[in-house]
């Protein structure tokens, strides 16, 4: 039996990775769904927001999957504080991981290897996000909340805050990354 959430889930993210993934000068297709539009918005505004955190991936070298495990461990740790904003940064950094902008660590990438990646990745998030944290996402009615939830407006006060978070969040990150790249 089908598990429409997960289908859901599923289609929005391979909707904003494949859109991440494609590459330079290629025609930009129209987001599949509400919720798709809203992310990709909001996703732009937290790459632009957190450039100089997110810059320091760019080109990653390594296994990326497992770089992006490792994020989605920290970033949704807590089922207390998780967020949509921490939704948000996890799927913006998977698809910056697939970024094809010209750059010089990415000119070799096969597109192939991309899209075997990008599949990987969208079975990853959707796994942790329907599967562990599926009942904080049933609470939040699912992405339609999600799209309520970027719509309206908040208090300059709430974004500093959630911003707070999020960055302090991407720090705690970093620094397990930085260590764990030293052992």
């Amino acid at each position: 039996m089908a598990d429409p959430l997960r289908e859901r889930t599923r289609q929005l993210l391979i909707d904003y990775l494949l859109f991440c993934a494609r590459e330079p000068g290629t025609r930009e297709l129209p987001p599949s769904s509400s919720e798709a539009a809203v992310l990709r918005s909001v996703a732009a505004q937290t790459l632009q927001l957190h450039q100089p955190f997110f810059s320091s991936f760019r080109g990653y070298q390594g296994n990326s999957l497992e770089l992006l495990s490792q994020m989605a461990d920290v970033v949704l740790s807590d089922q207390q504080s998780l967020n949509w904003g921490r939704v948000v940064v996890l799927v913006a950094f998977a698809g910056m991981l697939l970024d094809q902008s010209p750059c010089k660590n990415t000119k070799g990438r096969n597109r192939l290897h991309v899209l075997r990646d990008c599949l990987y990745m969208v079975d990853l998030l959707c796994t942790r996000l329907t599967g562990r944290h599926r009942a904080w996402l049933e609470a939040q009615d699912d992405w339609d909340g999600f799209c309520r939830f970027f719509r309206r407006p908040f208090p300059l006060s709430f974004w500093r805050r959630l911003l707070l978070q999020m960055f302090l969040s991407c720090f705690f990150a970093i620094g397990i990354l930085y260590l764990w790249k030293r052992l």
